[in-house]
């Protein structure tokens, strides 16, 4: 799977630089006809039989030799399929071939033609630097046998152009080789933080497991033992002909069953809620259950939530749980709200009940009472 995703990164790559390549080899091919036009003596090669035609020849030439590399620019994709040298080894030979027949043109298309065969090494291999080392050295080859031939004179500007684009090459290939293994770097990092959240996740699976166990134990399992414990006595009392007993058993019996029923209900919607990713979500499943539970109409009105994380969001849950439990139980109403609002840029909530409440003085004097 790997290599298959780098074959697909190196093909896509290799796709993005036509454009720029091509443009650049454009370029080069209206300089090696510009230098071709305008030199005196311009022509092919000596070996080559049209030797001695016209001079505006050799520019036609000279652009047609950088067309058909140009097209092995565009076809490049297609030709790192079939064999991955051809993408550096096609153009190559072209370079090579045309340099040869167009002895005036050879620095112009040894210069111009180097920087691609360069982005195409930095491309198709991780280690470059011995195909690099060789197509450098044969185009000193090339450069001192252009040399032999046209003079040490015009053979140093050739040389000193074409160092001058060699490091300009290596200076960037440096700079991608250094962007490169940052992206390595940060793609371990980003494999280690994966690896990590995998393993904080499962250990969250694990430690919600323990909490459902758990509240299922404290509620429902608890809840049945003691429904069974109170089923035996009643029958047990019925066995004795002592029915009146066995009735009071049965409706104790009963009332456990709803408390358990309404733990029940409350640990599902506690664990249905968790499965929210918003606070309001939440907020409506625990007032369905305690409407459900205690016939207590709770109205939720939650505008203004913050981004909380999953574990925040089951603490506030748990809380506004408790509290409507309370009001259900202990304030003697069917109205409750719960309403949330930041201010000040904090957030908070509020449960309002319409019970009976409390008067704060007699608690006093009935707490003086008692001391007294």
């Amino acid at each position: 799977m790997t290599n298959d995703y780098q074959k697909q990164q190196i093909i896509k790559n290799l796709k993005a630089v036509r454009g720029p390549l091509i443009a650049w080899m454009l370029m080069v091919g209206c300089l090696a006809a510009f230098v071709l036009d305008t030199m005196h003596g311009s022509q092919l090669s000596y070996r080559i039989a049209i030797a001695r035609q016209t001079r505006s020849v050799a520019p036609l030439f000279a652009m047609f030799s950088i067309g058909s590399v140009m097209l092995s620019i565009w076809f490049s994709p297609r030709l790192y399929i079939h064999a991955k040298w051809m993408v550096v080894g096609l153009p190559l030979i072209l370079t090579w071939i045309y340099s040869i027949v167009l002895v005036n043109g050879t620095p112009v298309i040894y210069i111009g033609t180097y920087p691609v065969f360069m982005v195409y090494l930095i491309i198709i291999y991780d280690h470059p630097h011995k195909i690099f080392t060789c197509i450098t050295f044969v185009y000193f080859l090339v450069w001192g046998a252009y040399t032999a031939i046209v003079g040490w004179m015009q053979g140093l500007i050739v040389l000193l152009a074409f160092v001058f684009v060699m490091v300009f090459v290596l200076y960037f290939w440096r700079i991608y080789y250094i962007q490169l293994r940052e992206r390595q770097h940060f793609e371990d990092l980003y494999n280690e933080l994966k690896l990590a959240y995998a393993q904080v996740e499962e250990s969250a699976v694990h430690a919600e497991r323990q909490r459902v166990a758990r509240e299922l134990h404290d509620t429902l399992t608890q809840g049945l033992a003691g429904l069974v414990m109170q089923l035996e006595a009643a029958n047990s009392f019925m066995h004795k002909g002592q029915n009146d007993r066995a009735k009071e058993i049965v409706e104790k019996a009963i009332d456990i069953a709803r408390d358990a029923l309404r733990d029940s209900r409350t640990t599902l919607t506690d664990l249905r809620s968790t499965t929210e990713e918003s606070l309001p979500a939440r907020l409506q499943l625990v007032a369905e259950a305690i409407d459900k539970n205690y016939g207590l109409n709770v109205t939720v009105h939650a505008d203004e939530v913050p981004d909380y994380s999953p574990s925040q969001l089951t603490e506030i849950t748990r809380i506004v749980s408790e509290a409507l439990t309370n009001v259900a139980k202990h304030a003697q109403t069917d109205q409750a709200v719960i309403r949330t609002f930041i201010s000040g840029n904090v957030f908070k909530l509020q449960v309002i009940d319409y019970g009976s409440g409390f008067d704060n003085h007699d608690r006093k004097i009935k707490k003086r009472t008692i001391m007294g």
